[in-house]
């Protein structure tokens, strides 16, 4: 019986220390720890809605499997517009815990900026006016994300990059603008290990017979259902809800699709209505190239260059 009874201390005693262990291990700042590199950067993929000059956002905290992440200091307010086509604004660096992670998480202040004054998430409109962007009457939003790969090597060096979809998170109501329903703003946004993606880059040959801008879709391969996608989903009526990222093309027909896990991807191309509130079945395009564009290899650190033509169906 006594034998039996220090067995069973020494289990309760080893399993307590392999729980301590494993909460040490999803510590940032775990002193005892091997150290890498972590740095956090943010990205956008364009907005559907038309006269919107800039979106805002105010990032208060950045968090780490709940852990704050000293390498930011915030508050930032900055504008998601002029986040596209790979282009990034680096958040922090932070020598780290060498260890596996789970969760990224970002907090945003909706009323007050930066300096202080509000609103804190807002979009700027053709002619200078400010619209403050809802969230759900709170004044505050908390969004966890779960990026891919989220490893940190001992000695090395992990950037995880932010993919905040503009599209996606952002509705307009009879002319008011806000930030989608909770659950649809925390699919808005996806995070990568940028060392673990590839690019795809592509140019519409023929783009000036369109007349406007194209927005090119990127989904994996086979996901990609036009009887849904075309079509709002959700509460807040969201097309192309299930893209895994958005370019829109530049005026001589240009995209690239940054950030992309290594995968096979089937891409899309869709011209804005005019008034630009809305993507629908009679704008989506026919389009054509040397390559299966139904089945696009993306490798970790390549790019895919892409020659297209369009067509409407």
């Amino acid at each position: 019986m006594k034998n039996r009874f220090i067995a069973a201390l020494c289990s309760i005693a080893f399993l307590a220390c392999e729980s301590d262990d494993v909460q040490k291990g999803n510590d940032i700042d775990d002193p005892n720890a091997a150290k890498g590199s972590l740095s956090v950067s943010i990205t956008d993929a364009p907005i559907d809605q038309a006269g919107v000059t800039g979106a805002f956002i105010t990032v208060t905290e950045v968090k780490v499997d709940g852990k704050t992440f000293s390498g930011f200091e915030g508050p930032k307010t900055f504008n998601l517009l002029e986040l596209q086509n790979g282009n990034t604004l680096n958040l922090g660096k932070q020598e780290v815990a060498a260890n596996t992670y789970s969760t990224l998480t970002l907090v945003l202040d909706i009323d007050k900026d930066a300096s202080g004054t509000g609103p804190g998430c807002y979009v700027t409109k053709t002619g200078g006016a400010k619209e403050k962007l809802e969230f759900a009457g709170k004044n505050t939003a908390s969004m966890d994300i779960k990026p891919s790969d989220f490893t940190i090597p001992e000695s090395g060096q992990t950037e995880i990059v932010v993919d905040f979809d503009l599209r996606k998170a952002i509705s307009q109501k009879d002319g008011d603008f806000t930030f989608v329903t909770e659950n649809e703003l925390k699919t808005a946004l996806r995070a990568e290990n940028k060392g673990k993606t590839g690019t795809i880059k592509g140019k519409i040959d023929n783009f000036a017979t369109l007349g406007s801008s194209a927005v090119v879709y990127v989904y994996k391969k086979g996901t990609f259902d036009s009887s849904k996608e075309i079509n709002g989903q959700g509460s807040s009526e969201i097309k192309f809800a299930n893209a895994v990222s958005s370019a829109k093309t530049d005026a001589s027909g240009n995209f690239t699709l940054a950030f992309l896990p290594s995968d096979e991807y089937e891409i899309h191309v869709d011209k804005p209505s005019g008034s630009g509130l809305g993507l629908g079945l009679n704008t989506l395009l026919q389009i054509s190239s040397s390559v299966d564009l139904k089945a696009i290899s993306v490798a970790a650190g390549a790019q895919v260059n892409l020659s297209l033509s369009v067509t409407a169906k």
